[in-house]
């Protein structure tokens, strides 16, 4: 998902109703704030020795501490005004950084809004690390992950 899809899908949603942001550890507290929207371009190279580039988007929340759960309406206005003054932003890939109580931030990955119980609600998914080479991987190019006893990365 990107900024601009995330917006797309929001706006087809009554703006008055609260958006809420839900992990496997529970909903985002009330009175939650968008502490920032960021664009990062990544350059890395993978265990497998292979080089990349790509940009990626990035919404922190700071968990909240009692009021009420922003309105949709409010959001919406965050995210366009971020993607009109952030070239890029709007098409890059979006990740939630969080952390319940604001301890341990983690990564998150976003769901499609839902819209029920008056509200919009937003699970967020944990990301995991994994091997990009492994992920690649057809029988030919097994030597390309380091987890190969014959990768040339990890010799």
């Amino acid at each position: 998902m990107t900024p601009l899809s995330l917006l797309d899908a929001l706006e087809k949603m009554p703006a008055e109703l609260p958006l809420i942001f839900r992990t496997g550890d529970g909903a985002i507290g009330e009175g939650y704030h968008v502490t920032e929207l960021k664009l990062a371009e990544v350059n890395s190279i993978d265990c497998g020795g292979r080089l990349a580039s790509w940009t990626e988007a990035g919404l922190q929340l700071l968990d909240g501490h009692g009021g009420s759960h922003m309105q949709l309406g409010k959001f919406n206005a965050i995210l366009a005004q971020s993607i009109a003054s952030l070239k890029g932003l709007g098409d890059s890939p979006l990740q939630v950084e969080f952390a319940h109580e604001n301890r341990g931030m983690r990564i998150y990955c976003l769901s499609e809004p839902v819209l029920g119980d008056g509200a919009v609600a937003i699970r967020l998914s944990e990301v995991r690390a994994h091997c990009k080479p492994a992920l690649d991987l057809t029988s030919a190019d097994v030597s390309a992950c380091c987890g190969a006893s014959q990768s040339a990365c990890c010799n």
